[in-house]
């Protein structure tokens, strides 16, 4: 899953359009257009801490810090 298919996915949660995630974030329609469509891949890390804020998911969930790695993983990695 892309960060565009993870912002997409976590607006759509909210039943907002990109135009009120847009306004709610302060950050430009057109990035997120380019952002949910793949054809921009990364942004600032100012844009993602506004989206996850107002989405309420973490910048790490929105980038994919953990994607792929078993909870188990992820447990012992945080352990040590």
């Amino acid at each position: 899953m892309t960060m565009g298919d993870r912002i997409r996915q976590a607006r759509e949660r909210h039943g907002w359009s990109q135009n009120e995630l847009s306004r709610r974030a302060g950050v430009r329609q057109a990035l997120l257009s380019e952002l949910e469509s793949g054809k921009k891949h990364d942004t600032t890390g100012d844009v993602l801490k506004r989206l996850g804020k107002v989405l309420g998911v973490t910048v790490d969930y929105l980038v994919g810090m953990y994607e792929g790695i078993e909870k188990s993983e992820l447990l012992t990695a945080v352990a040590s």
